[in-house]
């Protein structure tokens, strides 16, 4: 019985021991860096605490997003997923949206895993609570437009490596030119979201029309 695309990808996710890995380093670099913090070594800069973790964790996150997208995705690109597409009877497009979705979903749990560092943090600041939850539904954003632009180097890139690194600057990218824009954290987030949108329908309307035959 075939699996359908999403669980499929989720299943093959799942099994990357890298994952495990990358969630470990990616909350404590958090938690780190709550734990410095703590010291009031930045009492100096003027500036709340709570202002500089927003700041570091989105750059962080706009890294680790598309590392654990790159190494934890099903290796489909080029002529497997034509051969995929085949035996599925779903188009190209489809693939990749399930792809693009799967991974923004575990993309978005594994910011979750982060979330008491950001509480204390944020109780540390004097901030309410509902600051991080607002900021941890900034990150489902952030993790739409990582996930889309991840699966798009995938399928132009073979190389893992190249891979993370295009996507990771991509990201940043867009990333800070949404903060660069506007302060106003609605805005923000949509822009991000639109932006994600649009490459995730970029990739998956060209690959309907490029990956059709496999190379001979």
């Amino acid at each position: 019985m075939t699996l359908p695309l999403p669980t499929r990808e989720l299943v093959v996710v799942a099994r990357r021991s890298v994952l495990i890995a990358a969630v470990g380093m990616y909350v404590a670099l958090v938690a780190g860096f709550t734990l410095v913090w703590g010291l009031k070594l930045p009492m100096l800069t003027g500036v709340r605490f709570y202002d500089v973790l927003r700041i570091y964790h989105g750059g962080l996150l706009a890294i680790v997003m598309p590392w654990i997208a790159a190494r934890c995705q099903a290796a489909d690109s080029g002529d497997r997923i034509v051969m995929l597409s085949a035996l599925t009877s779903r188009r190209p497009s489809s693939i990749l949206f399930a792809k693009i979705l799967s991974l923004a979903g575990v993309l978005t749990l594994v910011v979750i895993a982060g979330a008491p560092a950001t509480i204390v943090a944020a109780k540390m600041s004097a901030m309410p609570v509902s600051v991080v939850f607002r900021d941890l539904a900034s990150a489902c954003s952030l993790s739409l437009l990582a996930s889309a632009v991840t699966v798009a180097w995938t399928v132009g890139a073979s190389d893992v490596m190249v891979t993370w690194i295009g996507a990771a600057a991509t990201t940043l990218a867009v990333f800070a030119a949404a903060s660069r824009w506007t302060s106003a954290p609605a805005v923000h987030d949509l822009f991000v979201a639109v932006v994600g949108l649009t490459v995730a329908a970029a990739v998956a309307t060209w690959s309907d029309r490029a990956l059709q035959y496999c190379h001979d």
